[in-house]
């Protein structure tokens, strides 16, 4: 058991929170018992998730998404009062970190989803943010078919992915920025990748990856970032002896 302000202080400093910008809060979001012994992991902060961490008796859910952004309406609608009606009801603290925790060098979404795909790192400079970086450069450790590929992706992944097949038949350099990083496929273009994995597609994608000569995978804005703040949780559980449990809330977008 720890004291609940000793890790918001630990993460904060461990992530860098006051050094990133972020549309999210970042932190103790919903207040609640002072010491910590279970610790419940999610992706986002939903009504499923928080009945599951009641039903485990968690002191604690630790997302990447969480339930407020700066420029919100300061309101409580029927949504958000479901939500929060678990938390209070169990007493639950509610801590969530987005930007930091993508950008951090060693549970960074993208860094911890090339690990789980094997890949070898080339660099960690990809997608900027404040001096950080939100994504990576990797190759698999031989060239291989973009079919294999996706098909290992989607075995990780327990997904389906949405495939641009606009680039080489076989892969072995890509980029990968978890979540929502469609914007950053011309970065990938331009550093003469064979594909981009990232979670989600925008309409003018596709152009751009056929014109670019790039494979384009979109696994699952969700499915992408459930290894981060897995990696995050053995942290604290080795920092504090907390008990943590991941709790997937399926999501295929």
């Amino acid at each position: 058991m720890a004291p609940r302000q000793e890790i918001v202080d630990f993460l904060s400093q461990y992530l860098r929170v006051q050094s990133i910008r972020d549309l999210a809060v970042n932190g103790l979001q919903v207040i609640g018992k002072p010491e910590v012994q279970r610790l419940a992991l999610g992706v986002s902060a939903n009504l499923a998730l928080f009945e599951e961490a009641l039903a485990w008796s968690a002191d604690a859910v630790l997302v990447h998404h969480g339930l407020f952004l700066r420029d919100e309406p300061r309101r409580i609608d029927a949504i958000l009062r479901a939500r929060l009606k678990p938390l209070f009801d169990g007493d639950v603290n509610l801590l969530a970190y987005h930007l930091p925790l993508d950008a951090h060098p060693e549970v960074g979404n993208s860094l911890q989803l090339a690990r789980r795909l094997g890949l070898d790192i080339l660099s960690q400079d990809f997608a900027p943010l404040d001096g950080a970086y939100l994504g990576v450069i990797a190759q698999t450790p031989r060239r291989m078919p973009l079919n294999d590929f996706v098909a290992q992706v989607n075995a990780v992944l327990g997904g389906t992915s949405v495939v641009l097949s606009h680039g080489p038949g076989e892969v072995q350099r890509l980029a990968i920025t978890a979540g929502g990083g469609a914007s950053e496929v011309m970065e990938a273009i331009n550093a003469g990748c064979d594909l981009y994995l990232t979670g989600e597609a925008r309409e003018p994608t596709q152009a751009l990856c056929r014109e670019g000569n790039i494979n384009y995978v979109a696994a699952g804005h969700h499915n992408t970032e459930k290894f981060g703040v897995v990696a995050l949780g053995e942290v604290l559980s080795k920092r504090f002896g907390l008990q943590v449990r991941f709790v997937d809330v399926p999501n295929a977008l």
